[in-house]
C-alpha cells in the first residue's frame, strides 16, 4: 500500500513586482476605502431618511458613547447641550412653514371668535344678570344655572317629542343627542317664551333646523311643566301664616289664597261648536281661560288648566279643584265676579269680596272703606298676572298649532315668575 504524504506548496516571488509598485497599490486601496467611507457617511447624513434608527454610527458617536458610559448617571438636564442641524442642500427650510402654520392657526382662532358672535349659546348671558332677565325672564344668571343644574339629571335621560310616533320608555334612557347642548336647549326655549320670537328666528340664531327646535320646544315645555309643578305645591296653612304680610294680619289674616281669572286670545277654530265654546263675551274673542291663585305674599300658588273662554268664574272655580285644597276656617279673596260664597260655606270657609251696593243708592262709608281696602290687597294678584303677561309668547293671538301646549305654556310661565323677587314686602 502506497502512502502519499502531505504536499507543500511554495509561492515563488515574482521578480517583476517591485517594492514601489506595492506601495502605490496599497495607497490606492486605502484611498478607495476612505472614499467609500466618505460617500457612505455623506449618504446617511444627507439622506431624506436621516433618522436616529438608520444613521450609521461614526467614530465620534462611539467615542461619545464610551464617554457617557464612563460618566455618572446623575446628569443635570440643563447641562446637556442639544444640537440640531439643517440640511440646507437637500431639505427645505422649516421656518417659513412654521410661520405659515402659526399664521393659519391664528386666523382660524379669529374666525372661530367671529363665528361665536353670530352663533347663539348660553355664553350670551353668562354672568350678565341684565341680559339673563331680558332673554329668559329669570332674575339672574345664578338662578338660571341653579334651575338648569336642578333639571339636568333628568334632562339627560328624557326622550324628545317627535309627534305621535314617540314611544314610551320605562327607564327613560336618552336614545339620541341633539345638536345643541342641554343648557343651550333650555336657553333657546326660554327665549321663545320670554321674547315670543318665531321658531324660524330662533332656529337661525342657534344654527339648527326649525323641526329640531320644534322638537326641543315641545319636549322642554312638557318637561318643565312636570318638574316646576313639583317645586310649587299649594302651600300649607302654616307656610302662609309665616309669610303673611303686615297689611293682611290686622283684618284678613285667614286669607289662604287670592283668586282671579285671565284669558289668552287664540285663533278661532273652524268648528262652529268650538267657536261657540271658545268665544268670550267679556273679551269678544275666542279665548282660553285660566284661574290663578296667589298667596298673600304674592307667590303664585295655584294655576288651573285652560278652559274654553265661555266658562264662568264660578264654573271654573268648581272644575279647577281649588276648593278641594282649602281647609276649615280658611278665607278666599276675590272680586265681585266670583259668586262662590255658598260653595265656600259648605267647606266652612269665608269669601272676602267688595260689598255690593244693593237697594241703597250709594255705599256707606264703611262699605267704601272696605271696598278700597280689599282692592288694595287684591291688586297683588293682578300684578302677579302682569308678570306672566310680560312673557311675549302670550302676546297677540295664539295659533291653533300651539293650542295643545297652551295650558302647559301658561303654567310653566307662572312657575317661572316665582323665581323673581317678591311682589309684596313685609
Amino acid at each position: 500500500m502506497k502512502i502519499i504524504g502531505p504536499r507543500f506548496f511554495t509561492t515563488r516571488k515574482n521578480p517583476g513586482v517591485t517594492t514601489t509598485s506595492l506601495g502605490r497599490r496599497e495607497n490606492e486601496m486605502n484611498e478607495t476605502e476612505a472614499r467609500g467611507k466618505l460617500l457612505m457617511q455623506q449618504h446617511h447624513e444627507f439622506s431624506m431618511y436621516s433618522h436616529s434608527y438608520c444613521r450609521m454610527p461614526s467614530e465620534l458617536d462611539a467615542e461619545n458613547n464610551n464617554k457617557s458610559a464612563s460618566t455618572s448617571d446623575d446628569v443635570d438636564v440643563d447641562d446637556v447641550d442639544i444640537k440640531t442641524w439643517k440640511d440646507q442642500g437637500v431639505q427645505c427650510d422649516p421656518d417659513p412653514l412654521l410661520k405659515e402654520n402659526l399664521a393659519l392657526r391664528k386666523e382660524l382662532e379669529n374666525l372661530k371668535s367671529e363665528s361665536d358672535k353670530y352663533t347663539w349659546s348660553v355664553k350670551k348671558i353668562t354672568n350678565d344678570d341684565v341680559k339673563t332677565k331680558f332673554y329668559t325672564g329669570l332674575p339672574s344668571f345664578a338662578v338660571f344655572m341653579w334651575l338648569f343644574n336642578f333639571l339636568r339629571p333628568k334632562a339627560e335621560r328624557m326622550r324628545y317629542w317627535v309627534g305621535s310616533n314617540t314611544e314610551q320608555d320605562t327607564d327613560r334612557q336618552r336614545t339620541s343627542k341633539g345638536s345643541l347642548e342641554l343648557v343651550d336647549q333650555m336657553f333657546a326655549v326660554l327665549i321663545r317664551l320670554k321674547l315670543g320670537l318665531f321658531t324660524s328666528d330662533i332656529a337661525d340664531r342657534f344654527h339648527i333646523s326649525e323641526s329640531t327646535f320644534s322638537k326641543y320646544f315641545s319636549t322642554w315645555i312638557s318637561f318643565l311643566f312636570y318638574e316646576l309643578k313639583s317645586l310649587n305645591p299649594f302651600p300649607t296653612r302654616d307656610i302662609v301664616n309665616r309669610t303673611m304680610p303686615l297689611s293682611f294680619k290686622s283684618k284678613y289674616s285667614s286669607v289662604r289664597v287670592i283668586l282671579d281669572c285671565t284669558e289668552l286670545f287664540i285663533q278661532r277654530p273652524s268648528s262652529l261648536v268650538n267657536q261657540s265654546l271658545m268665544f268670550s263675551n267679556y273679551k269678544h274673542h275666542s279665548t282660553v281661560k285660566f284661574l290663578v291663585g296667589i298667596t298673600p305674599s304674592g307667590v303664585i300658588s295655584f294655576v288651573s288648566e285652560g278652559w274654553p273662554g265661555k266658562i264662568s268664574d264660578r264654573e271654573l272655580t268648581i272644575n279647577s279643584g281649588i276648593l278641594d285644597l282649602l281647609e276649615e276656617n280658611d278665607s278666599v279673596m276675590a272680586d265681585k265676579g266670583f259668586t262662590i260664597r255658598d260653595l265656600l260655606e259648605k267647606k266652612k270657609c269665608k269669601l272676602n269680596i267688595p260689598p255690593f251696593r244693593g237697594p241703597c243708592p250709594q255705599f256707606s262709608p264703611d262699605e267704601v272703606f272696605e271696598t278700597q281696602e280689599i282692592a288694595s290687597l287684591r291688586i297683588h294678584v293682578e300684578r302677579s298676572i302682569g308678570r306672566v303677561k310680560n312673557f311675549h309668547i302670550l302676546d297677540g293671538v295664539m295659533p291653533l298649532t300651539m293650542q295643545p301646549l297652551a295650558s302647559k305654556i301658561f303654567q310653566v310661565i307662572c312657575w317661572l315668575t316665582n323665581f323673581d323677587v317678591p311682589l309684596v314686602n313685609n
